[in-house]
């Protein structure tokens, strides 16, 4: 699994820190208090630092090199001569070379802590470049070290070790990453997500792998975000009521129409067969017209016309909390979401079993409404049937990502 390296624009205006470019002129206690270049390389490293800034990167090579040669180089010295190449190699097209430049620099004892720690990301990203993947490990704990609270250093990490198979150091690192990026106001970069499914997925850690969909969608709401997240739930709904995981079943596809996930005409036979086992011939009739599946059309636009124009009376006539809900679940499939609200409300009030199903659809239409603060709540209270709780809660996810409210639970490991 590849990252994107950093762009050259943001190499190539790395920041000197500390260069001091003054001859050696005091004793030898003196420049370790203050580190300068040896006169030996003086010129030399001048030389460089005109050619670094006129951008002229072979001359940068060509003087760096040559204050290779001169014998008794100090630290400090190798420390500014790999500085100069790590940037000229790299805007030079060499990343090789450039990653051996930027690895010294992280090594030096001389760098500066704030340079280092400044490269060692940068140092990070070309040894994954080519591969290296075991240095980019010893890279990272040299970072660790400087910064344990580092999202970057972590978002590395984690693609290194998924990258070596160590799928339990990848979800770790992963994970890190996204806290502390969500502690810092941040997202953690897409990759770094991708590392923490992928993880789990490898190791058939599938409860965990929807956890991480969940995340990916709360903060990114990708199209393959909501499509993993929403086809793993709809495969690991619990069952322990069949109709209650029938409506919840539904619900999960009436929640896919308003999130960008992509359909095949396979999802929307399905969503018109679980409308039908409701007899929410609304949802049916509009899962067969996205998905054009015109054998169909005629018997469910029959009874569609049939039952519209019946849900007033049927409404009147309820007297159970179920039949409320059975009347709220066709106004919702007509799209008569106010109509489906007052319904489901007077059925969550008349209490019973119904209550979970009512107060699902309740806080859906809420969410189609656009009352997300009344949603956020209704979703939140749903509780009884696990199937139906799992479905509010990812239509609360909606939520989340659509207004920014409470974020879904994090991942676990």
């Amino acid at each position: 699994m590849k990252k994107s390296l950093l762009r050259a624009a943001f190499v190539a205006c790395l920041p000197f820190c500390a260069m001091a470019l003054g001859v050696v002129t005091t004793p030898a206690v003196a420049a370790e208090k203050t580190p300068t270049v040896s006169k030996s390389i003086s010129k030399f490293i001048s030389e460089a630092k005109k050619a670094n800034d006129a951008k002229d990167w072979k001359t940068v090579i060509d003087q760096c090199k040559q204050a290779q040669q001169v014998s008794d180089l100090t630290d400090y010295d190798k420390y500014l001569i790999n500085r100069f190449l790590a940037v000229a190699y790299f805007n030079a097209g060499d990343h090789a070379a450039a990653a051996l430049a930027f690895e010294a620099v992280v090594k030096n004892p001389a760098t500066p802590v704030d340079d280092r720690k400044y490269l060692e990301v940068p140092a990070m990203e070309l040894a994954a470049e080519g591969s290296n993947y075991a240095k980019v490990i010893e890279l990272g704990k040299i970072a660790q070290q400087d910064d344990p609270n580092s999202a970057d250093v972590q978002a590395e990490l984690s693609i290194a070790y998924y990258d070596t198979n160590d799928y339990a150091d990848a979800e770790a690192s992963a994970q890190k990453a996204i806290d502390l990026s969500l502690a810092a106001g941040k997202m953690a970069q897409y990759g770094t997500y991708q590392v923490l499914a992928f993880s789990f997925d490898k190791e058939k850690r599938t409860a965990d792998e929807i956890k991480a969909f969940e995340l990916m969608a709360r903060d990114y709401g990708k199209p393959d975000d909501w499509k993993y997240l929403l086809d793993f739930s709809l495969e690991m709904l619990p069952g322990t009521n069949k109709a209650n995981r029938e409506i919840a079943a539904l619900d999960l596809y009436r929640l896919r129409m308003i999130t960008p996930a992509p359909w095949t005409g396979q999802n929307y036979a399905e969503m018109a067969d679980a409308a039908q086992v409701q007899r929410s011939w609304g949802d049916a009739r509009d899962a067969l017209q996205k998905g054009k599946v015109a054998a169909l059309m005629a018997q469910v636009n029959s009874d569609a016309k049939k039952d519209q124009p019946a849900l007033p009376a049927a409404e009147k006539l309820a007297k159970t909390g179920k039949e409320l809900a059975n009347v709220a679940e066709g106004y919702y499939g007509y799209g008569q979401f106010a109509d489906a609200a007052r319904a489901a409300q007077k059925a969550v009030s008349l209490g019973g079993p119904s209550v979970p199903e009512a107060q699902l659809l309740l806080g859906m239409c809420q969410v189609r409404q656009g009352d997300e603060v009344a949603a956020g709540q209704t979703l939140a209270a749903v509780s009884g049937d696990p199937a139906l709780v799992r479905a509010a809660q990812l239509w609360n996810l909606y939520v989340s990502r659509k207004w920014g409210k409470a974020p879904a639970a994090a991942a676990t490991h």
